[in-house]
């Protein structure tokens, strides 16, 4: 559990308070997990801006941030007009990966969720990753981990039949700045194979993402859910022209009390 003492040290850790809004929530009055998600990639960039290694300052180097990987375990949703305070910290470096933890809390300290995500430089003209190691040569990480490990690898069952499929065309609405289908529009997507009554039984407890290739704009995504264990599925995104996997998620759930 991440400790508010921790912010003794500014310079690597973050929080940010905020308040869940109407416009956040579903027919539960809880927290969407695509906002949440934007929540923790909204942190992520102002602490990356302050320790210099934000979007601008990339761009100028020509290079950019993508999210490849996160793992997030929910212990419990916060509802409408709760207050809450989401906590980030960079972790270090693994390969090509830069590694950043999150903790959503309580103002009295409990843990709401935790998330472990790992991200990529790519050159902006070639979109190949860029070693990162020399980037961050003078920095000092923290090494406290949320969950432990690093955001897995997801590997889809062999030779298994989806249980729902759909269709997606990418609109205008699903583009950011960077030119291709934003990381939490894959999320809502894949919310939007599930029906009512899986949120009105079943609580989300966990959804890992790999973000494996960008989509366009105009662009058809062919969505693919899979029942990969009790209460856990795969949903498998690719684009519709050549096949290839834009995102896969896991959904984990809990049943209600």
């Amino acid at each position: 559990m991440f400790s508010s003492a921790n912010l003794a040290m500014p310079l690597h850790y973050l929080m940010r308070e905020f308040t869940v809004r109407s416009y956040e929530v579903d027919f539960n009055c809880e927290l969407r997990l695509p906002a949440l998600f934007n929540h923790l990639q909204d942190v992520a960039w102002e602490q990356a801006e302050g320790m210099g290694c934000g979007w601008q300052a990339l761009q100028q180097q020509g290079w950019l941030w993508v999210l490849s990987r996160i793992d997030l375990q929910v212990l419990r949703l916060p509802r409408w007009t709760d207050t809450v305070r989401l906590y980030t910290w960079p972790r270090g470096i693994d390969g090509v990966f830069a590694l950043r933890d999150f903790e959503l809390q309580t103002p009295g300290g409990d843990v709401l969720a935790q998330a472990t995500s790992s991200w990529l430089v790519l050159s902006a003209q070639s979109h190949r990753p860029m070693r990162i190691a020399s980037l961050f040569a003078e920095r000092r990480f923290v090494e406290q981990s949320t969950l432990g490990r690093n955001a897995d690898r997801l590997v889809l069952p062999a030779d298994a039949l989806p249980e729902a499929t759909d269709e997606q065309h990418v609109v205008l609405g699903d583009i950011d700045m960077n030119q291709h289908v934003n990381n939490v529009r894959y999320i809502d997507m894949a919310c939007n194979t599930y029906g009512r009554e899986q949120f009105e039984r079943f609580s989300p407890s966990g959804i890992a993402v790999n973000f494996n290739a960008e989509s366009q704009m105009g662009e058809t995504l062919r969505l693919m859910r899979y029942a990969s264990a009790p209460n856990e599925q795969l949903v498998a995104i690719s684009r519709a022209s050549d096949g290839k996997n834009a995102c896969t998620l896991r959904f984990c759930w809990s049943e209600r009390g």
